[in-house]
């Protein structure tokens, strides 16, 4: 009886313990606000663009920067600035849970 309480309860608590919490390690990246984000819409449009030949990859990422700086985005962060900016958030996040 003992072990079929332990197997049911192993089992009930399963997906909660499954479930990444705070501290866990993940990398969740946060979307920006959705005025600093193309719509749907344009983003779309711009894949078309692309499948029919009326613009380029190349062409369209440019255009897509050109969006993203307009909207406010940073514009020309390199890898390592983004990256020392991620560590800081995430120390930063650390300290609090620490508090």
């Amino acid at each position: 009886m003992k072990l079929l309480a332990a197997i049911l309860l192993a089992l009930v608590l399963s997906p909660a313990l499954a479930q990444p919490g705070p501290g866990r390690g993940h990398d969740m990246r946060t979307m920006p606000p959705p005025e600093r984000r193309m719509s749907w819409e344009d983003r779309q449009r711009l894949r078309e663009q692309v499948r029919n030949g009326s613009m380029t990859r190349e062409q369209a990422r440019e255009r897509w920067r050109e969006e993203r700086e307009r909207r406010g985005m940073a514009p020309g962060r390199s890898p390592e600035e983004r990256q020392r900016l991620r560590r800081d958030v995430q120390e930063a996040g650390r300290e609090l849970e620490k508090r």
